[in-house]
């Protein structure tokens, strides 16, 4: 399968193969993906200017092929692999106009080659959103995958869920749920209860904040970062989101969140009082936390991808590390976060 297409106008983009598990094969990142002859890359090429006629780039999809193995080439399923089916996924976070998720530029073309020399174009999507919602024409086939092959429990190992003691921990799986592989997680369930609040705090990292006009190519510590409130329930729903640019901070660049439903909000839970606040969404059903990291700078080291194997997520991201407690709306409302100390 070759995939022609135009680099974005956004803070990232990438394309990753999937084995019909939901289990990454392969990726590229936009960085990665080098320009067709007589194009620039925008997202290594800081002289790639703005006309989206001059970022065009060509990716094949094989099978047969090794994962990694350079070029403008991804691996595909086996062809020992017993349905032969796969997944393509294009991503494009943060585009420059929200109002088109493709980031102002076509969506790819796809066309088909087969060794007799055959090809066939596949018809595309007239709109990004077009498989968004329920009708969508893959919404029923991937929620199907999800929940035939995600592991029982879904994402394991997401720390702590005591209200006494609670805190984030970095997930031992989160196979079947087509993860992004240039994000690593920390996550947490979280407990409701009327009347109470959850508070996450810590130290942002700086990002490229193309809404405002920064480039991608700015030299800070992350691409992207976000905290995301969802149900712990097969397909894991967003219930809702905060990515890193539409997140309050103070003077000294923390965050302050507060996750709770629309009637325990407390009143001074506003961007105003630099405080970002999330809905909990359906208190019927279990919930956790994921806080995602994104391609972090050679040099910054507090990143959820610095964090090996038995570490201690906490010691390794310093400041960085989410901090997680519960306190009454009330609490909240007369002390700020300094009422809800963290643990």
């Amino acid at each position: 399968m070759v995939v022609d297409g135009t680099y974005p106008s956004a803070r990232f983009t990438s394309l990753t193969s999937y084995d019909v598990k939901g289990a990454p094969i392969d990726s590229l990142a936009d960085y990665k993906i080098a320009p067709s002859q007589g194009s620039r890359n925008p997202f290594s090429d800081p002289n790639a200017g703005t006309n989206s006629a001059q970022h065009k780039y060509k990716v094949t999809l094989k099978a047969g092929v090794a994962p990694g193995s350079g070029g403008n080439t991804l691996a595909g399923t086996s062809m020992s692999a017993a349905s032969g089916v796969g997944i393509l996924a294009l991503r494009i976070y943060v585009p420059d106009r929200t109002s088109d998720p493709a980031g102002s530029v076509p969506l790819p073309a796809l066309s088909v080659h087969r060794k007799d020399g055959s090809v066939r174009s596949i018809s595309t999507c007239a709109k990004a959103d077009s498989t968004q919602g329920p009708a969508g024409p893959l919404v029923g086939f991937l929620r199907k995958l999800v929940q035939d092959n995600a592991p029982p429990g879904g994402f394991e190992g997401c720390g702590k869920s005591s209200v006494q003691s609670p805190g984030f921990a970095i997930p031992n799986k989160a196979s079947g749920l087509f993860p992004n592989p240039y994000n690593k997680y920390l996550c947490t369930p979280i407990s409701h209860e009327t009347g109470r609040v959850a508070v996450i705090r810590g130290k942002a990292p700086t990002f490229p904040n193309t809404q405002l006009g920064q480039s991608v190519l700015t030299k800070t510590q992350l691409r992207y970062w976000s905290l995301c409130q969802n149900q712990w329930q097969l397909p894991y729903p967003s219930s809702s989101c905060a990515a890193d640019f539409q997140t309050a901070l103070s003077k000294d660049g923390r965050y302050t969140f507060v996750v709770s439903t629309p009637q325990d909000r407390p009143a001074n839970a506003t961007t105003t009082n630099r405080v970002t606040w999330l809905s909990w969404g359906p208190t019927n059903v279990s919930s956790i936390l994921l806080f995602r990291n994104m391609l972090p700078a050679a040099d910054f080291h507090n990143a959820v991808q610095d964090v090996g194997k038995g570490e201690n997520p906490a010691s390794v991201m310093g400041d960085y590390f989410p901090t997680i407690t519960y306190c009454t709306k009330a609490e909240f409302e007369k002390g700020g976060p300094d009422a809800c100390p963290a643990s």
